[in-house]
């Protein structure tokens, strides 16, 4: 009788549980956007005849779904805390929590995809720079300061030596790899700290040849909290957000910020609407662009610096003002280097007379180089691709 009541009772809580999320589900407002995953949440699909026979409606009505689920972000932090606790897995969807850090395992190292993105470098260098001075330098992911032998991490080493197999012998190598330790990265997210950048700032001062005074006493520092970086959401799990401090002087309240997607306007250094948006870092430099340029009036060295670069080069931008009176940030990611050469395409943006070049990528982007777009009837993929260029 007692098995009979007690099966009955776990029935009705499980049907009442049920019922209850069904009607919430129901009842609650859409929403468009999830902040913590960074990402448009899917939306109620068309409902038609067509959309039904071919089931379209019901693989948009899945998608909707799952997006929509009342508790979302609940239900996933407890799916990895089952994950990474009662499971014992070492990640959860590649996430893992070390210290209090976020990490994103980056494993293995891709040697076509190095390839490739050797050849669109040098592509760039054979086709726009020649007789200029030019750069390249890798930025390390955090990973490579983790110092956990039971992690999984890249071969830098085997990187470096790719990069420096694979580009042309012209392109000379900045090492910023000792220039950088696991403290000068954000908790929760996969960039660097601007206020940690002095050991970034001095390599490449001694790289460039080009003096770059870095100080952060003589910045004033802004705060803003809470910083949920890229992995936060990822990780889905109660984790500290970070804060995001940026440096401000004369120089950087003074410079002019030009876009090559917002023609005719200008723009300060530092977007701090941005801070309120969905990814906060986009503080830095406008966030993701194809091609902008910021400009020291102050500036009395005539030099200039031309960054074929990733999102790591947006927060250290601002700093480099103390050594030019120019800087150029080219994104490939966002624009073809075939149109470099169209000069109404992006005009004063691809002017690299005179100007100290430097490519400017994150391991990480090394590593999955098929976000950077290759010139058009170009195949860098090719193992012998970047070797023929140089040869």
């Amino acid at each position: 009788m007692r098995g009979k009541i007690s099966d009955v009772i776990t029935v009705a809580c499980f049907l009442s549980v049920s019922y209850v999320l069904f009607f919430m589900n129901i009842i609650k407002p859409s929403d468009e956007l999830s902040f913590s995953e960074r990402r448009r949440l899917a939306q109620f699909p068309e409902l038609s005849a067509g959309t039904i026979f071919s089931a379209e409606f019901m693989r948009g009505f899945d998608d909707y779904a799952a997006d929509q689920m009342v508790y979302r972000n609940e239900w996933r932090r407890l799916k990895a805390a089952f994950d990474l606790g009662v499971f014992r897995k070492h990640d959860n969807n590649a996430i893992f929590v070390s210290g209090g850090m976020v990490f994103k395992t980056e494993y293995p190292l891709r040697e076509s995809s190095v390839r490739r993105l050797c050849g669109i470098i040098n592509y760039c260098d054979e086709r726009f720079l020649s007789g200029q001075n030019v750069y390249y330098t890798l930025v390390p992911d955090k990973n490579y300061y983790l110092g956990d032998g039971d992690r999984l991490v890249m071969d830098y080493e085997a990187l470096a030596d790719l990069t420096r197999e694979h580009l042309r012998d012209n392109i000379r190598y900045i090492d910023l790899f000792g220039a950088l330790s696991l403290d000068c990265y954000y908790l929760t997210d996969s960039h660097w700290k601007q206020e940690k950048l002095g050991g970034v700032t001095a390599a490449l001062s001694e790289g460039l040849g080009v003096d770059i005074p870095f100080d952060a006493s003589d910045y004033a520092a802004k705060r803003y909290y809470p910083f949920y970086g890229v992995y936060y959401g990822q990780a889905a799990l109660n984790v500290e957000p970070d804060e995001i401090i940026y440096l401000v002087n004369d120089v950087t309240e003074n410079a002019t910020v030009t876009s090559l997607e917002k023609p005719g306007k200008l723009f300060a250094v530092y977007d701090e609407a941005a801070l309120e948006g969905m990814d906060s870092y986009n503080l830095f430099m406008l966030g993701p662009a194809a091609a902008v340029t910021v400009k020291n009036p102050a500036g009395e060295n005539g030099r200039g610096l031309v960054i074929f670069r990733d999102s790591y080069a947006s927060s250290l931008t601002p700093l480099l003002l103390e050594g030019y009176d120019t800087v150029t940030l080219i994104d490939l990611r966002y624009i073809r280097p075939d149109l470099l050469a169209n000069a109404e395409i992006v005009g004063e943006y691809a002017d690299f007379t005179d100007k100290d070049i430097l490519f400017m990528f994150s391991a990480t982007v090394f590593n999955n180089s098929d976000s950077v777009k290759s010139a058009q009837n170009e195949d860098f993929a090719s193992p012998f691709a970047a070797r023929s260029r140089i040869d």
